[in-house]
């Protein structure tokens, strides 16, 4: 009975419902906050008025120095891949997505290369690698000669393709890009991810978009001549679809001491009662033959007939942590296979024993090895948030980007979390960098420390309400330092152009960071949970508050979803108690356009409604909640 009460109250805590679109969208634009170009200790740099890069975080060693800014917030969709490597002398290159102006008209991919001698970067703001009209989403690898290989998808001529481009020189920044070769027809294979193997072949991945949204494989070989980079050789293009659908999780690693070659991804049935799950392919000759799939999370499908057939409803709920959409993957010195994924919260029945499949932003970081294939929890944030929305494809902890220190064994994984407590006055949450450390090959984690550690409080001001994201780290540590590039968003929310509202853009950095290992603490250890648990053996769950005292939830009006809409959207309220409830739209004018509920009478918990527009006209409107006379009023955006 105790379960029940607990999991019950999970549901009626929930921020909103499992309505996540699995597809990334611009954003509106608004106030925009600029810097100037920095490099110093991260302890001792004011960010902006009142917001110090870390001050509070457990990395007062850690030093920065900015590659570049952007426009655009989007880093990546799902995966992060690498966005940072280090060649053997030392050298660390970055390459990032580049909104050259507010609202990313023109977007393209930068580079840069970060010069330990120099202690600093070599070029001032970065260079651009693309020749195409548009492009973005790239990941970079370095080869042992110090050559640097930014991929990513670009417009050259009509439709997107993934590219790979190869330097002139070691860090020249002058780059020839070689589009990846694809089936013929094919409409768009793009958002690459890549690594190098120990023979300086580039191995590559992506996904495809507009057609069967199948994920590829290629194959290419960097060419030279007396130390010039000349071209990248496929030796095997994009020619037939490497796995099944998925969206864009896919990532590639490659051994630095044998020619294994292994790729991971998560794979999303259609069906709403089949789970998600993380899949693994292996090649141990460089990528010529691959072995046979490996489901490694291996969830069954719900099984629909449970309940009906007479079973508890939280038993039939079965696993409850599903694989969302983001990994990373590595292999250490021994050739072990290791991958990082998130999680989140996911119920196919409610609480009356119906079929109502329902995902939560409630989320987990989970890691898998070969050599023992057993789970770990890596971080927890199985809490909600204060602000109205996370926004599209985000949970409240997700995006890990593992890394291993060759010296030592221990694995170190980044990731990004919401501060719970801390949001913009538009209603988004502010991110912030967090790593932990695994000293036994994975087993146990730390309990993670948070890197940025920039302020925030409820209902920030706009443009003063900074958020860490779209962190990626280089896969190895060298001479105890960890490398790490992420974005330093000024304005929370995922921004980029004027075509709906998920906070303001801004002018934004991209930061290349140095941890020290001994920044990173080993101790205390992340508590252990079990990964396929189901509903019956969840952890217990709490939601608290800054002084440890559990956060009541009341009489709470959502942020519809989605926003903008077109022409129907889901809006969600919770109710501490029952009562007679009104939910009404209004247009911008005040004028009533809509009557959802009319007085009437319901239970207390979650409530969702959804509202279909299609006789509207595209413009500003207002849900509004009434209860006891009490009010409450969210802004919704209708697009056709």
């Amino acid at each position: 009975m105790e379960r029940r009460i607990v999991l019950a109250l999970m549901i009626v805590c929930s921020v909103f419902t499992a309505a996540f679109a699995k597809n990334a969208k611009d954003r509106i634009v608004g106030p925009v906050a600029t810097t100037g170009f920095e490099s110093a200790t991260a302890a001792s740099v004011q960010r902006l008025p009142g917001s110090p890069l870390d001050t509070e975080g457990g990395t007062a060693n850690s030093t920065y120095s900015i590659a570049g800014t952007t426009w655009y917030d989007y880093q990546t969709n799902g995966t992060n891949g690498k966005m940072i490597a280090i060649d053997p002398t030392g050298k660390v290159h970055v390459a990032w997505t580049n909104g050259e102006q507010d609202g990313s008209a023109e977007r393209h991919v930068y580079y840069n290369v970060w010069d330990p001698e120099l202690g600093s970067f070599m070029f001032n703001g970065g260079v651009r690698v693309d020749a195409g009209s548009r492009a973005g989403f790239t990941n970079v690898a370095a080869g042992t000669n110090g050559f640097g290989f930014p991929a990513f998808h670009e417009v050259a001529i009509s439709l997107p393709h993934a590219t790979a481009s190869i330097d002139f020189l070691p860090t020249s920044g002058a780059f020839t890009g070689f589009e990846i070769p694809y089936p013929a027809g094919e409409p768009q294979i793009i958002w690459p991810h890549i690594d190098m193997d120990i023979n300086g072949k580039i191995h590559a991945v992506a996904t495809e978009s507009g057609g069967a949204s199948a994920d590829y494989y290629a194959r290419g070989v960097p060419q030279y001549d007396g130390g010039f980079g000349l071209e990248i050789v496929w030796e095997q293009g994009f020619d037939t679809p490497f796995v099944d659908a998925t969206f864009i999780t896919m990532d590639v690693a490659c051994s630095r001491s044998s020619e294994k070659v292994a790729v991971a991804w998560i794979a999303d049935p259609a069906g709403e009662n089949d789970a998600e799950n993380v899949m693994l392919k292996i090649s141990n000759d460089g990528g010529e033959t691959w072995g046979e799939t490996i489901p490694v999370t291996n969830i069954p499908p719900i099984d629909t007939m449970c309940v009906i057939n007479g079973g508890d409803w939280i038993t039939c709920n079965a696993d409850t942590f599903r694989p969302w959409i983001d990994l990373s993957i590595i292999l250490d010195d021994q050739d072990n296979v290791h991958i990082a994924y998130t999680a989140q919260a996911s119920f196919y029945f409610d609480e009356t024993g119906a079929a109502n499949p329902a995902g939560y932003v409630y989320a987990t970081l989970w890691h898998w090895g070969e050599n023992r294939r057993e789970f770990s929890l890596i971080n927890q944030a199985y809490f909600a948030n204060d602000s109205v929305a996370l926004g599209v494809n985000n949970l409240m902890c997700h995006r890990p980007s593992l890394a291993i220190d060759t010296t030592t064994g221990n694995l170190y994984c980044s990731f990004q979390q919401f501060d719970q407590h801390a949001y913009s006055d538009a209603g988004y949450p502010m991110g912030e960098f967090y790593m932990t450390v695994s000293t036994d090959n994975g087993q146990t984690w730390a309990v993670a420390t948070n890197v940025s550690s920039t302020p925030g409080e409820p209902n920030q001001v706009t443009g003063n309400d900074p958020s860490e994201r779209d962190i990626t780290t280089a896969k190895y540590v060298t001479n105890g330092i960890i490398h790490t590039l992420y974005q330093h968003d000024y304005a929370a929310g995922s921004a980029v152009a004027a075509s709906g509202p998920e906070g303001p853009t801004s002018l934004n950095e991209m930061i290349y960071m140095q941890i020290p290992v001994g920044d990173i603490p080993t101790e205390p250890k992340q508590e252990i949970w079990a990964f396929r648990a189901d509903s019956t053996g969840f952890p217990q769950f709490e939601n608290v508050g800054d002084e440890g005292n559990e956060v009541v939830y009341g009489f709470e009006l959502y942020q519809n979803y989605p926003n903008p809409f077109n022409p129907t959207t889901n809006i969600q309220f919770d109710l501490a108690k029952a009562g007679n409830v009104s939910l009404t739209v209004f247009d911008v004018t005040g004028r009533q356009v809509a009557t959802l509920l009319d007085n009437e009478n319901l239970g207390a918990g979650v409530h969702t409604l959804n509202f279909d527009a299609t006789g509207l006209s595209s413009g500003v409107y207002f849900s509004r909640l009434d209860m006891g006379g009490t009010s409450m009023t969210r802004k919704m955006v209708l697009l056709k």
